[in-house]
């Protein structure tokens, strides 16, 4: 089938990997499949076209939707729009940030093929965390439009059960056009890749301890309570070193209060990489400090790694990939003692590596795949109701 993936751009952010993995898993079983993108740029790009997958870059409407991303999505609608007027088999809208979009699009082209919404996150998780009052105001807006729109798609595939069961608590919507199907992992080419030296001078030979952070600098990751954590665990292990990966606008507030805890010197913000993966297979630890998260694959691939992981117990699928807290501690959301107190005691016991192995292996690409196109089969066969 002729399978059309509509996101903003080929950042190399989490969200947007999943989805490319998961572009290339189709075409290697065979389907036709076209990536629609606003942005064509990006360190995604070249994969993208090694894998045989139709590259479409939508032309914008407006000149000044060339600042910022949400402006140039919604100026994408007409052009997105048109590209439907010849359909596809199946539209499957990538991420949160794009559905609206996608929906508007699909509706103005007279809906010709089914459109469904892979739920990436939590609808209403930024929202709860939001402190300004116009953001919040905004915020409530857009959950006006989500309400209004979202239940017009044809089915919806979540990348965990809690944002499912979020997405349905605040709008109508038929359980049994939904799914759940997890976010996958090559652990194949994640291990092919971890075996890369990492560009930073304290991998270079084995030292003291490195606690490592992946994500975007932004409130959502919370990374204030990770270092606030780890100034307190290094009162105890005052060898420990903490590393974050990503790039964002907390970077400066960061700096700013490792310099006020005095750990600057164990601390480094490297940046944005596109290879994260020779970092975990090194670090001596990988914490997840977030408030709310979709289905986080960053554990996921700490732990295909073999690296120890503690994680919150936050809003989102961190439980469901840790079972409970079987593969790794779960602490409290924002409490930077309770973390803390995690740390020592994994680096002091680690579990067993093969053991983080074999979990991650259960959250494959190839099972991954499988599920998505079940779905769509499903819908196109009309049997979604």
């Amino acid at each position: 089938m002729k399978i059309a993936i509509f996101l903003y751009g080929l950042t190399g952010g989490g969200a947007t990997r999943r989805v490319v993995s998961l572009a290339k898993g189709f075409a290697a079983e065979g389907h036709q499949v076209e990536l629609v993108v606003i942005d064509a740029r990006g360190p995604l790009k070249e994969e993208v076209r090694q894998a045989a997958i139709r590259l479409v870059e939508l032309p914008v409407s407006f000149p000044w939707s060339y600042g910022k991303r949400r402006l140039k999505i919604k100026g994408a609608l007409r052009g997105l729009a048109s590209y439907l007027k010849d359909p596809p088999d199946v539209f499957l809208s990538g991420a949160n940030h794009a559905h609206l979009t996608a929906l508007r699009a699909w509706l103005k082209a007279g809906q010709r093929c089914p459109l469904i919404l892979r739920l990436s996150n939590h609808l209403s998780g930024s929202l709860r965390w939001e402190s300004s009052f116009k953001k919040r105001f905004l915020g409530l807006l857009k959950r006006r439009e989500i309400k209004k729109l979202y239940p017009e798609a044809s089915f919806w595939l979540a990348v965990s059960r809690s944002i499912l069961e979020d997405a349905l608590s605040f709008m109508t919507y038929p359980r049994q056009r939904t799914r759940v199907v997890y976010n996958p992992i090559s652990v194949e080419e994640i291990r092919e890749k971890a075996k890369a030296e990492p560009p930073h001078p304290w991998f270079r030979e084995k030292g003291p301890p490195v606690i490592l952070g992946a994500g975007r600098l932004s409130p959502q990751k919370d990374f204030e309570t990770l270092l606030r954590a780890f100034a307190l665990a290094r009162q105890k292990r005052k060898d420990l070193r903490l590393l974050i990966l990503g790039e964002g606008k907390e970077r400066k507030k960061l700096l700013s209060l490792a310099a006020r805890l005095k750990v600057s010197h164990a601390f480094s913000l490297p940046g944005f990489t596109a290879n994260p993966w020779c970092y975990m297979a090194r670090a001596d630890l990988f914490v997840l400090s977030s408030r709310y998260e979709g289905l986080p694959g960053v554990l996921l691939e700490a732990m295909a790694l073999g690296c120890p992981v503690v994680s919150t117990d936050c809003w989102g699928g961190c439980g469901e990939v840790l079972a409970g807290g079987r593969f790794g501690p779960l602490v409290p959301v924002g409490d930077h003692v309770a973390l803390a107190r995690a740390i020592l005691e994994v680096l002091e016991k680690p579990p067993s590596a093969s053991l983080l192995k074999a979990r991650a292996e259960e959250f494959s690409l190839s099972r991954a795949v499988k599920g998505y196109l079940s779905v769509f089969a499903q819908v196109l066969h009309g049997n979604q109701n």
